[in-house]
């Protein structure tokens, strides 16, 4: 039975992470156990030990939800994120190889494909990739652990600001600059481009979620 929870946290955890789960969505004990083909108690594990990670919060006659953070929380999230993603890039620069530049710029191609299409489903997943492309190439196994810790509380605001016009073709435009410092080895200023890029994303978020009432 631990097992089949462990099996479920890892899921749910990836589909949060993901975005395919979004701040305020409610998690039915009777639909994940048919989606998963299970009894309700591994679920009911599952949803707890979220809970108790901070990816889940509880609330009367509502249940299980994935946990809606503050203004103050999402900024601080972002701002060790915006560290944590420049030094990937500072990182990439300096260890830079030409497979890994293939890499960077296959994914960077997706972006751009999904921006063309207006397809922010589609841009969301091409981002994460185009971002763990980076932390690949930057070579350094904890600051991977580091940013995948991270990534389960503040991706599934990632992909809030893509349904503003024009956010997908600005923030390929601000991938593209990104990738051409790294590729340059101009790993300072591939760092303060990442930066900004995650700043600039994680400063918008509290006046998004309050336009679109996510709370």
């Amino acid at each position: 039975m631990a097992r089949v929870a462990d099996q479920l946290i890892e899921t749910l955890r990836n589909d949060i992470r993901s975005g395919a789960l979004r701040p305020g969505d409610q998690l039915e004990e009777a639909a994940l156990a048919e989606r998963f083909g299970v009894s309700r108690t591994p679920v009911r594990e599952a949803v707890r030990s979220l809970v108790d990670s901070g990816l889940l919060e509880t609330r009367p006659r509502k249940g299980a939800l994935v946990r809606t953070l503050t203004a103050k929380e999402i900024i601080d999230l972002f701002e060790v994120a915006a560290e944590l993603e420049g030094m990937a890039c500072r990182l990439a620069a300096d260890r830079l190889t030409s497979q890994k530049a293939d890499t960077m710029q296959d994914r960077l191609a997706e972006c751009e494909e999904a921006a063309k299409a207006n397809d922010p489903n589609a841009y969301a997943r091409a981002n994460l990739a185009f971002h763990d492309a980076i932390h690949q190439a930057a070579g350094n196994n904890r600051l991977i652990e580091q940013i995948e810790q991270l990534s389960g509380h503040i991706n599934p605001y990632r992909a809030l600001p893509y349904s503003m016009r024009g956010r997908l073709e600005k923030s390929t435009e601000e991938h593209t600059r990104i990738l051409e410092a790294i590729i340059a080895n101009d790993g300072l200023h591939a760092d303060q481009l990442m930066r900004d890029h995650m700043m600039l994303q994680g400063q918008r978020l509290p006046l998004i979620l309050e336009a679109i009432e996510v709370r």
